[in-house]
């Protein structure tokens, strides 16, 4: 394990938010002063944007942390971490930012705290640059819990682009990951489409589902639709796979000017991609389930093609930590051990 100020550059890699939110959650897990450079530094607009401000700024709630450079359009920050307590937390992005990766900086240390916390949080909860709240809840929460974890979480209000003003809590209570092992995908137990609207005319949600199980991905889906309470019109196109084991959870969000048809299309291939390699995760869950791995103390997954993203996130784990997530090609998959 590395110590003294350790320098990080953001434009490694993704060259994104994820090296800052990695960097910041392993600083509090592992009590590392980090001195970040080029923040975002492959991005059109470098620097930090609402949503990884409040990141920083979540962190450093939850540990007391000293910091430097914590300011919109920032590209260096310092950030040296205290120890981690519990609390009742309320972040706001201020913007359709995304709250779900505010979540996925904090939620790790607060399981390793003293007591339980909570934590409130208002911005968005479904855009096309981060996971959708119903993705954490149909696919990244469950396997966590599996992993061991004591999270639930209550949502109030869907926040969508370019709005965003979606409210929603999360309790999480002291708990210990235990290693999973998820390497062979089993058959099939249920296949479900909904069609999120909120603000728009009906015949979107039928016209997406009536296109969408004309792809014919999986057999016997079933299909529905539903209302959430927004802060602005919005709509969510949603497959979730439930493997008993596993849920496999994938959507695409309807946007001006992009028809149902192509939204369901833009799923359809996604699903489809995904079903033709025998490989436990998706794409999006190989680089988030990394950490919790970490925390756990080992585990073994199979994945599907490694994501800039997921290497990006492995060789910055391996880098502060001297722990190396090891991803050996097995036929058509790769398997994540640690």
């Amino acid at each position: 394990m590395k110590k003294g100020l350790i320098e990080i550059d953001g434009s490694k890699g993704e060259g994104g938010g994820q090296i800052l939110r990695t960097s910041l959650t392993l600083s509090m897990l592992y009590g590392l002063p980090l001195s970040l450079k080029n923040i975002r530094g492959r991005r059109p607009k470098p620097g930090l944007m609402r949503q990884h401000l409040t990141c920083v700024q979540a962190a450093q709630a939850i540990c007391n942390a000293k910091v430097t450079g914590d300011s919109l359009g920032s590209q260096s920050l310092t950030f040296t971490p205290g120890e981690v307590s519990p609390g009742d937390f309320r972040f706001d992005v201020g913007s359709a930012g995304s709250t779900t990766l505010v979540f996925q900086t904090i939620f790790l240390p607060l399981l390793n705290a003293a007591k339980p916390s909570s934590a409130h949080f208002t911005g968005g909860t479904h855009n096309p640059m981060a996971p959708p709240l119903t993705f954490l809840e149909e696919s990244f929460l469950p396997l966590i819990r599996q992993m061991g974890a004591a999270v639930t979480i209550d949502t109030q209000r869907w926040g969508f682009m370019p709005a965003g003003g979606g409210m929603w809590s999360a309790a999480i209570t002291p708990s210990t990951l235990q290693p999973a092992t998820l390497t062979t995908r089993p058959p099939l137990n249920e296949s479900r489409v909904t069609s999120y609207i909120s603000g728009l005319r009906g015949d979107v949600a039928q016209r997406e589902i009536q296109s969408y199980l004309a792809h014919g991905t999986t057999p016997n889906t079933k299909t529905a639709v539903s209302h959430p309470e927004a802060a602005c019109a919005g709509n969510l196109l949603c497959h979730t796979l439930d493997f008993g084991n596993y849920k496999a959870c994938f959507s695409t969000l309807g946007q001006r000017r992009l028809s149902a048809e192509n939204v369901a299309f833009t799923l359809a291939k996604e699903v489809k991609n995904y079903l033709a390699h025998q490989a436990v995760l998706c794409e999006h869950m190989t680089d988030q389930i990394m950490l919790p791995m970490l925390v756990a103390g080992g585990g073994c997954f199979s994945a599907g093609k490694l994501s800039l993203h997921a290497t990006t996130n492995r060789d910055l784990i391996a880098g502060l930590t001297g722990k190396e997530i090891k991803a050996e090609v097995k036929g058509t998959v790769n398997l994540l051990t640690l």
